[in-house]
């Protein structure tokens, strides 16, 4: 479902870039020539990131010194989109477009794929490398700009939490089981979530029910009490309360906006 590559050398046109996956990224940490594709040429810059469509092969005609070739699946571009309602989001794959990253980013982003590459080659579980992409296409993208300032430790906090929360968001709602996946006091978990996050626990744990419940009553064939059984309500009425004062309609209304 991901694939990442260092990359390096000299490139001619003649040989395609391969990639297992549709989604496709270029990360070029030292570089110059041309990334080449029927829609047209584009430079190769030092830390430049380009976001390249499914449809076309990629040829490269120049020198890249040191850089990242990255594919992955249509399935963890979704997570990405899930968590990112910008337009932006949506469009940042159907045509080619590229980022220009300042030396602080680039510097997380260098960062950030070393430790992904670890991570895929540990084979870490896919809910917690979908997180992972999510983070990174947010951050190299500039659609994550309150995450810009943190530092790399706090970013791996950060994906920390996702993935805990991301894993039993379902079936725990204590602080204290979150602060001790994280390994912090609950004081010290309320206030990194405030500074990161602007949002509370019980906020961001209700947000990521009540996305799952849009997914599973617009994509699946789960009745609402079964929906609310799974994500982990004691009565179908509190669920249904819940998703009405989180969308305005109720869940059988929003059922049938498909």
């Amino acid at each position: 479902m991901i694939q990442l590559e260092p990359i390096s050398g000299v490139f001619n046109r003649e040989r395609a870039l391969q990639a297992i996956y549709p989604m496709r990224m270029l990360i070029v940490k030292e570089g110059n020539g041309f990334l080449c594709m029927n829609s047209g040429d584009y430079k190769l810059l030092d830390k430049r990131i380009f976001f390249i469509p499914e449809e076309g092969l990629v040829r490269l005609d120049g020198k890249i010194t040191s850089g990242y070739w990255l594919s992955f699946s249509s399935m963890l571009y979704a997570e990405f989109l899930l968590q990112h309602l910008d337009p932006l989001a949506k469009n940042l794959f159907l045509n080619l477009s590229y980022r220009d990253l300042s030396l602080p980013e680039s510097t997380k982003t260098y960062s950030l794929l070393d430790q992904l590459k670890r991570d895929i080659n540990a084979k870490k579980d896919i809910r917690f490398l979908a997180q992972y992409l999510s983070l990174f296409l947010g951050i190299t993208a500039g659609l994550d700009g309150y995450l810009a300032a943190l530092t790399l430790d706090e970013l791996q906090q950060v994906l920390r939490f996702r993935a805990i929360l991301e894993q039993f968001y379902r079936t725990e709602r204590s602080i204290q089981f979150y602060a001790e996946g994280m390994g912090m006091s609950t004081g010290k978990l309320n206030k990194f979530l405030d500074h990161v996050l602007g949002k509370s626990l019980t906020v961001l744990i209700k947000d990521r029910i009540m996305r799952e419940a849009e997914e599973l009553l617009l994509q699946s064939e789960f009745s609402v009490d079964e929906i609310s059984d799974i994500l982990g309500f004691e009565h179908t009425t509190k669920f249904m309360t819940s998703f009405r004062r989180h969308k305005g309609i109720s869940a059988i209304q929003f059922s049938r906006l498909v």
